[in-house]
């Protein structure tokens, strides 16, 4: 992706195992962030409602159907030294239906609770979004 003057909009979406765990992606070689871990989710593409765009990146990277989405908060991703794009994520919980198959953008998924965070590198600062879902959690 091509470095832009405007922030980029994506979604992002926190999808829980029904013991509570959430649902990472791990970014193929040859992707964006390659090597590391990330939430699922992409860019909202124009004319596309952030429903859809919730339901469209989450059947394409992992075959699950999304339901009962629900907006939580949104985290930025200034320019740095991983990236030089500035994103504004909009990040989700859904629930989901199916079983997982990942399409090339990634390599392996992990369902991972709060205490397994130190056991994997981030991409996009998704472990600092992670974090403020599991903070908003515990305060609800």
């Amino acid at each position: 992706m091509k470095k832009s003057n405007r922030p980029y909009l994506a979604v992002r979406a926190i999808i829980n195992s029904k013991d509570g765990k959430v649902l990472i992606l791990k970014r193929a070689g040859d992707t964006l962030g390659g090597g590391k871990w990330c939430l699922p989710g992409g860019n909202i593409e124009y004319g596309q409602t952030v429903a859809e765009a919730v339901a469209m990146e989450v059947h394409e990277e992992t075959s699950l159907t999304a339901k009962d989405v629900q907006f939580l908060f949104y985290f930025e991703n200034l320019p740095s030294q991983e990236s030089e794009l500035h994103y504004i994520n909009l990040i989700f919980k859904c629930n989901v239906e199916g079983d997982i198959q990942l399409n090339r953008e990634s390599s392996e998924y992990a369902w991972i609770d709060h205490g397994d965070m130190h056991n994997y590198e981030f991409a996009f600062k998704n472990d600092l979004a992670i974090e403020q879902y599991w903070h908003l959690r515990t305060r609800i």
